[in-house]
């Protein structure tokens, strides 16, 4: 009768302590322990997860389609933690790891993996195609201007009402790296965010009701609810 190596059954079991550990954080939306517990991801220290709480958190529960754009590893084929952080605390979702680099992803039967290129729609489209609209996008990916509005310009288009969509990593609009300036171009993630933010501000009904005052022009994304920006990050909310 063969035998499992000690060392491998204490790994097992320590896997297993942490799923556990994980999915318990994730019921009470207890991001900032749960990224801990895992590691491999910089959200704690950019302190995006008391925003995540706070936006994405009262739609943990739901049966949702979630796309994170970049999941690290960078030149390995291990990806970053962010990916199991997603597992436990979208407890009955199904997460989708999008990366431009291979990765082996091994964590369970709600997790997938494809390698895309962000910024190419064809690609974008036979993952929606296999996994189904996404209701949240986290996009942390390359952080380069063209790329966060290819992915933008496509995906949002398609998500349903109360959809989520997060830009991390905002400070990168004004790095020429990225394809940024000071002040961020229009191409920019905060060009983005400019015209998103004009477009919640034509839903202002002070137009309707003093047209006397003044006309405003149509906005560019009239599907949008809400924008909430905080210091790096971004959620834009589907009306």
């Amino acid at each position: 009768m063969s035998m499992r190596p000690v060392g491998v059954t204490r790994r097992v079991r320590e896997r297993a302590r942490a799923i556990r550990a994980g999915r318990a954080l994730g019921l009470v939306n207890a991001l900032s322990p749960l990224v801990r517990l895992y590691g491999g991801t910089d959200k704690l220290s950019h302190g995006y997860t008391e925003h995540y709480e706070r936006h994405v958190g009262p739609r943990r529960l739901e049966r949702l389609v979630v796309f994170e754009i970049g999941v690290g590893g960078y030149s390995s084929l291990t990806p970053g933690g962010s990916l199991a952080v997603w597992r436990d605390y979208f407890l009955r979702s199904r997460i989708v790891g999008l990366d431009i680099e291979d990765k082996t992803v091994r964590l369970g039967g709600r997790v997938a993996f494809e390698r895309v290129d962000q910024s190419n729609p064809e690609q974008l489209a036979e993952v929606v195609t296999t996994h189904g609209v996404p209701d949240i996008v986290i996009d942390d990916g390359s952080h380069v201007g063209s790329h966060i509005r290819a992915s933008f310009d496509y995906l949002w288009p398609l998500m349903h009402s109360r959809g989520i969509y997060v830009i991390e990593d905002l400070s990168t609009s004004y790095y020429p790296t990225y394809e940024g300036a000071d002040p961020p171009p229009a191409s920019s993630a905060m060009g983005l965010l400019t015209g998103l933010m004009d477009s919640v501000q034509a839903l202002d009904t002070t137009f309707e009701r003093y047209p006397q005052w003044g006309r405003r022009s149509a906005p560019q994304y009239p599907d949008v609810w809400s924008l909430h920006v905080h210091p790096g990050i971004a959620f834009v909310v589907k009306a």
